[in-house]
């Protein structure tokens, strides 16, 4: 070998080894799952039957902070092998498309769901809340990169009020930069194992070196806030606005890449009822400005509380006049002109006190002209909710009629959130044409509203939880703690122990509907299950004790209906023994033999089994009802094994003792 084919060897060598020892190293990793990335979609075992759900811990690869409570997906299911028949929706976004402070039926998404499937009853619908707490577009769009391979019909995202504290914001602790194209390379190269050991050695160390400061009882919403002032205009507010720009691009890119109906959503704020969370000067203001600006704040605010709106108009206009920027006085000047009734100049007034506020949990002005904009110049349908709700409040002024604190409806105002959804939805043809409505099912909102079962118990843990959030900062800066009133019925007592992970959310409302049917409030009782037979459709449970339900409300056809309907759900043992039941009273003996036969039969099948006294009683009831049929040799038969079951099953010996 001569001379330069030994130099080509050594160079072939040298810059080989790295390569070879970085994917052994990444093999090895792999091999013994090092830190798997959870996946945003798993399958999930149901009754027999295998299911697409939500993984509740997907988002946590966005978050590094140590103390932190990660915030959880829904856990939606979906059909593995879709039919033609089915419509998918993916709704994404923040907290409010997860439906803080609400579960399950009082979201948006779940409100959307009753609409679709009331007006279009051929389809299957499926609508899928893929809503997190804390993260930002950046997360949207990798949320979307995975979802479009799991046949979605459409996709509906409400994003902007994250950009700058969700997951990788510019001022957030999950910070990275606010260069978009260092973040998205630091997601890119995430997928690789010997990274995220390298990541993770850092953090490590870093935690070591300076642990994380983040208070011990912070809310999530606290524990996200790194840069606390992000003046409007700033460099960082501009580039959180670009990024944001740029990414909303990108969804639409991917939508459009992949042929699937997209709908985006204006964003809604309370500007009437919640003064800016953090007022702050313009760098230019001096000290003695900020004394003049303070005194005519001061003054104005004395004659707003003497009722002297004018008078207290003339110092906040001052001191905006001193400082243009400082939310406080245009706050101020926004109620003194709503009380003057000169509500369209108190709409822009409130609308510059959100859009200065120097903490921004709030979307500005700008973010929706934007989001206008790009749908206009894209040709994406627009759901208007900010207009929708200004449309629904007293002279456009947004506040506690449809908000709970500074951005998340109550649940009016979800409720119209849903119905801004579904009108943008519908006015996409490429979801489906408009005669496949069935408009002559359309509902008036009460009654949507009622086939929602939302109930009090979930408005109370709603309630109670932004009771919790507004008591910490940056609503309270006081470290007060939360006094905790005794709950004043059993249903905030369950509530407050859902809220505190106490109980589960099912189990709540079985409870609370136990709780109606020993006071005899059979209507209660029923919504309460028919809120859990709305999560968990796939479960026979819900439907069983509906139809107990109906039964103690005298209603035998209703009472058959949802039995029948819990069989093709599930087949279960206590279902069918009900059933018989329900047959035997009415002296409909074939449909009994039937029901109790099955009932025996789906015990020798399934998992379920009844105990052994009401295995007794189904005997006792099938031999009663072969007796009513003349059949008295399997009567007797049946009410033998009754008795062998259960040697105290006394109605069973007596009518054996009456069979020849």
């Amino acid at each position: 070998m001569n001379s330069a084919s030994k130099n080509r060897l050594f160079w072939i060598v040298v810059v080989s080894f790295p390569v070879l020892l970085f994917g052994t190293a990444e093999l090895v990793l792999r091999l013994i799952d090092y830190d798997p990335q959870a996946a945003l979609v798993v399958r999930k075992l149901i009754g027999g039957r295998e299911y697409f759900t939500l993984n509740r811990d997907a988002a946590r690869r966005y978050f590094s902070q140590e103390g932190i409570t990660i915030p959880e997906l829904h856990d939606d299911v979906f059909e593995v092998e879709k039919r033609p028949t089915t419509k998918r929706i993916f709704m994404l976004g923040e907290s409010t498309m997860a439906g803080f402070p609400y579960d399950y039926n009082a979201t948006a998404p779940g409100l959307l769901k009753d609409r679709l499937r009331q007006l279009l009853p051929e389809y299957t619908i499926e609508v899928v809340n893929v809503g997190v707490s804390a993260i930002s577009s950046y997360t949207v769009i990798e949320f979307m990169n995975e979802l479009v391979d799991y046949k979605p019909d459409a996709f509906v995202v409400y994003l902007g009020h994250n950009e700058f504290y969700g997951a990788l914001g510019v001022g957030s602790t999950e910070y990275l930069g606010q260069s978009r194209t260092m973040v998205n390379l630091y997601l890119s190269l995430s997928n690789i194992r010997c990274f995220r050991l390298a990541r993770n050695v850092f953090n490590s160390v870093r935690h070591w070196v300076k642990p994380d400061v983040t208070p011990r009882h912070a809310t999530l919403m606290e524990a996200m806030v790194k840069q606390k002032t992000i003046p409007y205009n700033s460099t960082e507010y501009l580039a959180a606005r670009s990024n944001f720009e740029s990414n909303l691009i990108a969804i639409i890119g991917t939508a459009k890449q992949r042929g699937i109906p997209l709908v985006l959503s204006t964003l809604t704020s309370n500007i009437r009822d919640q003064q800016p969370l953090l007022a702050m000067f313009s760098p230019s203001v001096n000290d003695e400005q900020r004394a003049r600006w303070n005194a005519h704040l001061t003054t104005g605010m004395n004659e707003l509380k003497s009722a002297l709106p004018d008078s207290a108009s003339t110092h906040f206009r001052q001191a905006i006049a001193i400082d243009s920027l400082n939310a406080d006085a245009h706050y101020r000047l926004a109620q003194c002109l709503e009380q003057s009734a000169r509500y369209d100049e108190a709409y822009d007034e409130y609308r510059k006190a959100r859009d200065y506020d120097g903490l921004r949990f709030r979307a500005s002005t700008d973010f929706n002209s934007l989001i206008r904009d790009i749908c206009r110049r894209e040709e994406v349908p627009l759901a208007d909710a900010e207009l929708a709700f200004e449309q629904a409040s007293p002279h456009r002024l947004v506040g506690n009629n449809l908000m709970l604190e500074h951005l998340h409806p109550n649940f009016d105002g979800y409720f119209l959130l849903a119905k801004t959804f579904f009108t943008a939805l519908a006015s996409s043809k490429s979801f489906l044409p408009n005669r496949e409505y069935h408009r002559e099912n359309e509902l008036t909102d009460d009654a949507y509203q009622k086939l929602a079962a939302v109930t009090a118990f979930d408005l109370e843990a709603g309630r109670y939880r932004i009771r919790e959030l507004t008591n910490s900062w940056p609503f309270k800066h006081d470290s007060t703690s939360l006094d905790e009133p005794p709950p004043q019925n059993f249903v905030l007592e369950l509530a407050v122990r859902y809220v505190h992970k106490q109980i589960a959310w099912s189990q709540a409302h079985y409870d609370i509907a136990d709780w109606y049917k020993r006071r005899e409030q059979y209507d209660s009782a029923l919504t309460e299950y028919r809120a859990v037979s709305k999560v968990i459709p796939y479960s026979y449970y819900p439907f069983m004790q509906m139809g107990d339900v109906y039964r103690l409300l005298n209603q035998p056809e209703a009472a058959e209906k949802i039995y029948q309907h819990a069989l093709s759900v599930q087949g279960s043992p206590f279902v069918h023994v009900r059933l018989g039941m329900l047959y035997f009273e009415e002296e409909r003996n074939a449909d009994a033999i039937n029901q109790f036969e099955q009932t025996l039969a789906s015990e020798k099948q399934g998992s379920e089994l009844l105990d052994t006294r009401a295995r007794s009683m189904a005997r006792f009831f099938l031999g009663a009802a072969y007796g009513k049929s003349g059949n008295l040799q399997l009567a007797k038969l049946n009410l033998e094994t009754a008795l062998k079951l259960d040697p105290q099953n006394m109605d069973a010996k007596k009518m054996l003792a009456q069979i020849p």
